[in-house]
């Protein structure tokens, strides 16, 4: 497999593959030559682990519709991106080492629910064995609705669910002793993530640049993370505070030709800032579990704590609402519940004539 540029074409890269079944090459195209890097990548680690997803349809017919075949036929027909292809191939991973070879008409709950208890057996959370099994559960309905099988035998079967893992955010002073402890990009991403409660990662943060910032109306445009397609973008303030940092970061961008983007690293945009974080934390000396993305909950619950209004923190993150915030971003301080107590008013007890006796004797 290959990558070729086409000339004359809107799409001009073009990746291009024998398939493993019929032995013909088969393409796609593409308009940017990152974007057929991206699909050339994706290609081989299909063709190196799940060769199967390559089996024409027709095929289906003649072998009975196995979990293998029809999970093959659900990841042509999506279109996944190349990201999220990956990820699915790699959770399904798992499920065809068990299911793989199963016709899709012999499933039944208990096998489902086998599957949860062998895979915490070996480690593996239940909220996690979970979401593989949504996997396959989704290419045998779209199996079904698309009449590649007769019925869902799976339809209506419920399992199990497990916690996920509850992550307070980092405290106000967590958060100083963090970005006391962070070094270039990575104090750049938290005081954005922490005062801007963008999601942190490549669908929004890593996407900002400055060309994005209105410093007249000290505005910053943030593009949809693809969650909301009828609102591409939202506006989000800068407090003041912010405005000036981001003044003398933009300086020192232009003053070094860095480019566009606000958070770089050596010069290039960056996909994760994984490595940056843990040593952040681990010079702060912060031990316990957080996650850059806690930088994100720590805005709402911040916001909150300072009686902001719920609809406006919603719209601020990209949420259409609300009760997202309430379900999944608040987290309220020890001194939040500790007001709460305190603020009950003092009542006066009248104890039993007996009880008062008593205690004069």
């Amino acid at each position: 497999m290959a990558i070729r540029k086409r000339k004359g074409r809107a799409a001009a890269f073009e990746v291009y593959w024998i398939n493993p079944f019929t032995k013909q090459r088969e393409s796609q195209s593409f308009n940017t030559q990152e974007e057929a890097k991206k699909a050339d990548s994706l290609i081989k680690h299909r063709l190196k682990f799940d060769k199967e997803s390559f089996r024409p349809p027709d095929e289906v017919s003649r072998t009975g519709g196995t979990v293998r075949e029809i999970c093959a036929l659900y990841l042509n027909a999506k279109q996944f991106t190349p990201k999220n292809m990956q990820h699915t191939i790699e959770h399904l991973r798992s499920i065809l080492e068990v299911f793989g070879r199963r016709e899709i008409a012999g499933l039944e709950k208990k096998d489902l629910v086998k599957f949860i208890t062998d895979s915490q057996a070996k480690g593996t959370k239940i909220t996690t064995a979970s979401r593989r099994l949504t996997i396959m559960r989704a290419a045998i309905s779209w199996a079904a609705e698309t009449g590649l099988i007769p019925s869902n035998p799976l339809l209506g079967v419920k399992l199990p669910q497990g916690q996920h893992e509850v992550i307070a955010p980092p405290t106000l002073a967590e958060a100083e002793a963090i970005l006391g402890a962070a070094r270039g990009h990575i104090y750049r991403a938290i005081m954005m993530a922490v005062f801007l409660g963008v999601r942190v990662g490549p669908s929004e943060l890593f996407r900002l640049k400055w060309s994005d910032v209105d410093f007249e109306r000290a505005v910053i445009r943030v593009w949809s993370a693809a969650k909301n397609p009828k609102r591409p973008y939202r506006d989000i303030p800068i407090r003041a505070g912010l405005l000036e940092e981001m003044k003398g970061w933009h300086l020192e961008d232009r003053e070094k030709e860095r480019g566009d983007f606000i958070i770089t690293y050596k010069g290039q945009p960056i996909k994760s800032m994984k490595r940056g974080w843990h040593d952040a934390l681990k010079r702060a000396g912060i031990t316990r579990r957080i996650r850059p993305y806690d930088l994100r909950h720590a805005f709402a619950t911040y916001a909150l704590d300072q009686t902001a209004d719920i609809k406006a923190v919603a719209e601020i993150m990209g949420h259409s609402n609300p009760n997202m915030i309430l379900s999944h971003y608040q987290h309220t301080r020890e001194e939040t519940r500790r007001a709460v107590v305190e603020a009950m008013p003092d009542l006066k007890i009248m104890r039993p004539k007996n009880e008062a006796n008593e205690k004069r004797n």
